[in-house]
Formats: structure tokens, sequence, C-alpha cells
């Protein structure tokens, strides 16, 4: 039997041996999410006023309101940025009409964060939102840095790699001497582990049959949102950025000792030519899921046992990559579909990740601020799974970005603290967080199937890659608030409801089966007077036969991926 036969066999229904990669798969994601946005917290803002030390009774321990301060320091810049203090007088002691620059200053846990520990505020502030800048440009860079490993290592190694060296650079950053060395860190970490989770949804792709891989893709969204959640649960519990990088990274190297068990992936082993080492994994799939024996792999070769798979495999002569990328260069349909993809992705990479960043500068508790969220990305990822299935990707993307921009504007018009009460400027956040998690989820599927094909991969990867400069701005966005305290949310507004109409030049693709070349690719969308020719051919498996039937069907929803 060919690995190709023996890999249809343990796919056609889901067992044990999913089940348990599954599980196993999750911790990887768990991980990745805890990694993601550790800067949210390591450079979290604080309240602060200038240290005078004529007063300050103990310098260690400073009051964040003694008595003294209203008479000693003029109220303007008694917690504020002002370059000055006035009148410093305190019990009898200090100066009078004196002006003194503010070159120090007070916090209630100096141990909270890097802004905190290094006094990065007021004219230093910049500095906060570059952490998360450098972050994301580390993630642009990482995702097709990662991709290339994980075609050419394995994704197990790759994998296996991307975890062990993100859990050295994270300890390493627990602790940095300064701010260069901190931020520098921060750049190279997310080369690393920006690509953990998606080796694991590839691996998990690969393995899960047709009709689970929909739930697959939803299972990665949710458990991704609970790895948030439990980051700003874990912020809550140990509040100093320290510690908390310790505890985060070092507990990943259990992870790792978990992961070392997993199988690799028997499609990228097949495609390396490695057949005895997929049927031993076949062959354990098959005993998990109590299935008889699938069969030794071929001792001289897969090709001369396998007709049918040189019957997929190589029916007509590859062309090149670089003809390939020729081909769709040639298409203007395509070539516009692909400037609108990666417009979409800046976009919506923009609003998610600076609405997360966003969260913990909200009026109230910032812990539970952040915790709520990312829980409410589980219900969103859920929404856009059945949404997806029944009104289709564009209507899906459409119809959530434009909510998402009217949350964000309405959060201007809602009274402030101490004028109003803080939940209605909470929901509106955690709305939009909603409706733009559902946007990109319908976005992330969307975009891996306009494609043909040859370059699918390829296109999807640079769409990613540039909604990683999406992420990039979005954590400088607090920096408005000096402004307006609105000003982030409103820009958010505007550019979803911008990206709300540019998402409906997309074609629909829900109904479509996926495209190989470019006149498929091109033709998605366009009215087409029947079935198409050749209708007769048998599918080669249950999967395939409601494309013939175009109508949303199951295929729809198993493709989300």
């Amino acid at each position: 039997m060919d690995v190709e036969r023996g890999l249809q066999a343990i796919t056609a229904r889901l067992g044990p041996f999913h089940i348990a990669m599954c599980a196993l798969l999750s911790t990887a994601y768990v991980y990745q999410a805890l990694f993601n946005l550790t800067f949210v917290f390591t450079t979290m803002r604080s309240e602060h006023r200038c240290l005078v030390p004529e007063c300050e009774s103990n310098a260690s321990l400073p009051d964040m309101f003694p008595p003294w301060l209203s008479s000693a320091v003029r109220p303007a810049s008694a917690d504020t940025c002002s370059p000055y203090l006035m009148e410093v007088e305190c019990g009898g002691r200090g100066r009078r009409n004196v002006s003194v620059p503010c070159d120090q200053w007070v916090y209630p846990d100096k141990d909270l964060s890097i802004m905190t520990e290094w006094d990065l505020t007021c004219s230093n502030d910049w500095l906060i939102a570059m952490v998360g800048t450098a972050n994301s440009l580390g993630r642009a860079l990482g995702l097709p840095l990662f991709g290339y490993l994980s075609d050419a290592m394995g994704r197990r190694t790759a994998l296996l790699v991307g975890l062990a060296v993100s859990c050295c650079l994270g300890t390493a950053r627990s602790f940095a001497p300064n701010y260069a060395t901190f931020v520098s860190l921060e750049f190279v970490d997310p080369l690393f582990y920006d690509g953990i989770g998606g080796a694991a949804f590839i691996m998990g792709m690969e393995l899960m049959p047709v009709k689970a891989r929909g739930a697959w893709s939803a299972i990665t969204h949710v458990i991704f949102a609970v790895g948030l959640a439990l980051l700003g649960v874990l912020a809550w519990l140990l509040p100093h950025w320290r510690l908390l990088l310790r505890v985060v990274y070092g507990s990943a190297l259990l992870c790792l000792a978990a992961l070392w068990f997993s199988p690799e992936s028997v499609r990228w082993l097949a495609s390396k030519g490695r057949s005895v080492e997929a049927f031993k994994i076949i062959n354990k799939a098959a005993k998990m899921n109590g299935m008889p024996d699938i069969g030794p792999a071929a001792k001289s070769g897969t090709e001369s046992q396998g007709p049918k798979v040189s019957d997929a495999a190589a029916p007509t002569p590859r062309s090149s990559f670089s003809m390939d990328i020729k081909e769709f260069c040639r298409s203007r349909i395509l070539v516009l579909r692909l400037i609108v993809s990666c417009i979409s992705w800046i976009a919506i990479m923009f609003v998610y990740d600076g609405l997360a960043v966003y969260s913990v500068s909200l009026a109230g508790d910032q812990y539970l601020n952040f915790v709520l969220m990312e829980l409410v990305e589980v219900p969103a990822a859920l929404i856009a799974w059945k949404t997806m299935a029944s009104a289709g990707r564009r209507a899906t993307l459409v119809g959530a970005i434009l909510p998402a921009a009217a949350c964000c504007v309405a959060y201007h018009f809602l009274p402030a603290p101490p004028h109003g009460a803080v939940w209605p400027r909470t929901a509106a956040v955690l709305l939009a967080k909603l409706c733009v998690t559902v946007a990109y989820t319908s976005n992330y599927v969307l975009a891996a199937e306009l494609f043909p094909t040859r370059v699918r991969h390829t296109m999807y990867a640079l769409s990613a890659t540039c909604g990683r400069l999406g992420s990039a701005l979005g954590p400088q966005m607090p920096l408005l608030r000096v402004y307006m305290e609105s000003l982030p949310l409103l820009v958010f507004g505007a550019v979803s409801f911008l990206t709300g109409l540019l998402a409906l030049t997309f074609p629909e693709t829900c109904d479509e089966p996926l495209p190989d070349t470019v006149e498929q690719a091109e033709a998605i969308g366009k009215k087409r007077p029947g079935p198409g020719p050749g209708p007769e051919p048998e599918p080669a498996s249950a999967a395939e036969a409601p494309v013939q039937l175009r109508q949303i069907t199951p295929r729809c929803a198993s493709s989300n991926s």
C-alpha cells in the first residue's frame, strides 16, 4: 500500500489519535498566545507624579498622595508631565517660589513594568509604544521565515526549534538591564514564536479528516483566545514584569517536553520520500483508532506499488515557481485582488491588535478589561465559523467590520467617567473587538481561497505579512490620547469603515471549488451557465461530490483554514 492510501485510511474518520494530536498541538497555541501579548503588561502604563526629594520621607516607598502634596506642588503638575514644580514647601522645610525641573517620578509599584522601573514617561512615553511596534515587526519577518523552515526542516522540527529558542529569548528578556536590551530581544523573540501556531495549525490540517478541518480551525481560534485570557489572569496574579516573563517562558519548557513526543506530519514525510517513517506514524494512528494494520511501507519505494499516487501527483509537467509568478502577474484581476487583500489585512490587523493593546487603557480594572477583550474572541470565532458556512466569506467580512466601525465611533459619544458609568464604553469596545475578530477570521479564510494552487501559499503569506504592518501601527494609537481621549477609537472606526467598503470588491468564494489555475481564479464569483464541463468524472472522495452541486455545502464549512 502506498502512503497516500494509508493516509486516506486514517483520515477517513475522527478517532482517538486525532483527538490526542489536537490536544497536544493545542498546547503550542496556548503558549504562542501567552508569548504574543506579554508586551501589553511588561509595558503597562501606571499613574505617576513628580518626585519631590525635599518632601519625600521615604524615597524607596513614597506615598502617591501625601498630605503635603496639595500645598507643596502646583496642582497642575502634581500628577502630570508639567516640566516644573512651584512653591515647594512641606512642613516648614523646602523652598518657595522656586521652579524645579521634574526629572523623577513616583509610581504605586516601581516593579510593575519597564515604564515604572526605567521612568519611561512624559517625554519618553513614545519608547513604550515602540516595544509593541518592534514586536509586530519581528512577527512580520518571522512569518515567511518560519514558513520556509517548516517546509524545509519539517513541521515538528520547526515547532520544537521555535519554541525552544523563544523560551531562551523570553527568559533572557526578563533579565534585561536596560531598555535597549529589552526592545532588541522583544524584536528577535517573535521571529521564532510567531511560527509556532502556524506549524501546529498546518500539522493539524494535514492530519485531520476533511469534515473536521473546519472544526480544527475554530478550535485553534478558541484555544488562542483562551490563552490570551490566561495571560491576563497571570499578569493579575504576578504584577511584576520580570516575574511574569520568567513564569510564562519558563513553564513553556513543559510544553516543549510534551511536544517532543508528537509525530511529524505524514504528508511532509511523504513529500520528502521518507515513506518508511510515514508508515510508522500511519500504523500507530491506525492502532490507536482501533483499525487493522494499514500495511508495511514499501521497501523499494512507493512509486512501484502506488499507481494512483503517480496519477495524482504528476499528471502533467510542473512549471517552475518563477513561471507561475509571472503568469500570476500577467493577470490584472489577480494582481488587483492581491493588492486589495494586502490592504484588507493591514487594516484589520491594525484594528484587531490595536483594540487589544488599548484595552488596558480603558477605565476600570486593567486586567479584567484585557481578559474580557480576549474571551470575547471565543464566541466571535464560533460566529464566524457558522456565518461563513451560511452567508459566505465576503458577507461575513463586510457584515462584521462595519458594525465594528460603528462601535468604535459610538465610544466617542458615550459619557466618560466620572460623568458617566464605566460599562457603556467598555461594552462598546468589547463589541467592536467581537466584530473585528469575526472579520479577521473570515479574512483569514478568504485570503486562502482567492488564489490559484501553485501560488496560493505565497500570496496568502504575502497578504498576512502585510497585515503585520498594521499590527506594528496598532500599539502606537494610545499616544493619540494626548490630543483627545477617544481619538484612537475614532481612527479605528474610520479604518474599519473604509475596509468594509473595500471588502465589497472581493468575489464570494464560499460555494466555489478551490482554483488550480489562473483562469479558474479569475472566474471566481462570475456567473456560470451550468455545473461546467466534465460533470461525469467520479469524485475521489465524498468531500468532492457536494462541490458539483454548486451550493453552500459542508465543504464551505470544512475549508475554514
